[in-house]
C-alpha cells in the first residue's frame, strides 16, 4: 500500500471513529444536563470541543518528543479522530499557535475572522436556504 493511500485510510477510519465520539459525548452531556433541568444551553457541543482541545494539546504535546517522526499517527490523531470529533480543537491550536509565533493580534484577528465570518456564513446560507 502506498504511502498516501496509508495516511487516507488512517484518516478516514479515524474520522469515523471520532464522529462517532462526538456523537457519543454531545448526546450523553445533553441528556445528563436534560435529566438535571439544564437544556437551555448546547453543553453538548461544549462539551465535545472543550475535550477536544484539551486532547489536541496533551496528545501535541506528548507526540512532540515522544514520536517526532510519526506522520501516519498525527493523521490519524489530529486530523482523523480530533478532526471529526472537533474541528474547534484544531482552530483553539492554530489560535494558541499564532499567538505563541505571531503574537496576541495575529491570534485575535485569527478569532475575529473565525467567529464573524462563520456567524456571517450561517445567516447567509439560512437566507439563502428559506428563499
Amino acid at each position: 500500500m502506498s504511502e498516501g493511500l496509508l495516511r487516507l485510510a488512517c484518516v478516514a477510519l479515524a474520522g469515523a471513529l471520532g464522529a462517532v465520539a462526538r456523537w457519543g459525548v454531545s448526546v450523553g452531556t445533553q441528556q445528563f444536563w436534560n435529566a438535571r433541568g439544564l437544556a437551555a444551553w448546547p453543553v453538548g457541543t461544549l462539551t465535545a470541543n472543550t475535550l477536544g482541545c484539551f486532547a489536541f494539546g496533551l496528545c501535541y504535546a506528548w507526540m512532540e518528543d515522544a514520536w517526532p517522526d510519526a506522520d501516519q499517527l498525527r493523521s490519524f490523531i489530529f486530523t482523523g479522530f480530533l478532526g471529526a470529533f472537533t474541528t474547534f480543537s484544531t482552530f483553539a491550536f492554530d489560535t494558541y499557535s499564532l499567538q505563541s509565533g505571531r503574537g496576541a493580534a495575529a491570534a485575535l484577528l485569527n478569532i475575529g475572522l473565525h467567529v464573524g465570518l462563520g456567524l456571517l456564513a450561517v445567516w447567509l446560507g439560512f437566507a439563502w436556504g428559506r428563499e
